[in-house]
């Protein structure tokens, strides 16, 4: 039986009320981050690093670029983004298409790199977390939350995202209209989120999800580089 042929990202790049599902997948295709809100169609080179802040905050304003040269904001109306809110609940997507065949529910996570591989705890990194992400253990500085069921989300999570939100392991949502009660820590295949189900087979899907990035005065400076995972086996 075929694998999926087409499982990417969309961002969307519309309003929350009409949105407009963008392909962050593929040659130049990719989501930035940073503290300015007027980064939308500026190149790599040109990118204004944000600063290691004096204490933890968010940062807010999330791109989708086509292109070197060409970003629009996440719920951006084809230009600058506006800071995240929870409740914009068309927000992003996993999308695939109707080939494939799940083996088991999905999971939502990150690494560092396409190699995929381990992450220190409390290394300091953007994954590994530090003492300002500290909750019960060192958590990742990328929090994500995902929709309790394939489709879009009728309304957001119920808590907005914190820079201690995290959980050692798994966390599913409710299956149903629900999402996690709070964000999930995203690193590697140590801590993510499940999907609450398997998917139904050869059924073209989507999973509605949100993600806001952290920083803090623990971080160690760095070019930082995420690979937005979805994991699966099919059959």
């Amino acid at each position: 039986m075929a694998d999926f042929t087409t499982f990417v990202m969309n961002a969307n790049t519309g309003s929350q009320a009409s949105p407009t599902w963008t392909s962050i997948y593929g040659a130049n295709h990719e989501c930035r981050w940073s503290d300015i809100s007027t980064q939308d169609n500026v190149a790599s080179a040109s990118w204004v690093p944000t600063l290691r802040p004096a204490a933890t905050q968010a940062i807010s304003y999330t791109y989708a670029f086509t292109a070197d040269a060409t970003g629009t904001g996440f719920v951006g109306t084809a230009g600058p983004p506006v800071a995240f809110a929870r409740g914009n609940y068309n927000f992003a997507q996993w999308s695939w298409d109707n080939l494939g065949t799940f083996a088991s529910a999905p999971i939502f996570t990150a690494f560092p790199t396409t190699a995929h591989g381990a992450i220190t705890r409390g290394d300091g990194s953007l994954l590994g977390g530090s003492a300002d992400t500290l909750n019960v253990t060192n958590f990742s500085y990328l929090k994500g939350n995902g929709y309790g069921q394939v489709g879009v989300a009728g309304a957001g999570p119920g808590a907005d995202p914190a820079v201690t939100n995290g959980t050692v392991g798994s966390m599913a949502p409710a299956a149903g209209a629900n999402w996690l009660a709070n964000f999930q820590d995203l690193c590697g295949t140590t801590d993510y989120i499940t999907f609450p189900a398997t998917p139904a087979a050869t059924t073209a899907g989507v999973w509605a999800v949100e993600f806001e990035l952290f920083t803090g005065p623990n971080m160690t400076p760095a070019l930082y580089q995420i690979v937005m995972t979805l994991q699966y086996t099919w059959t």
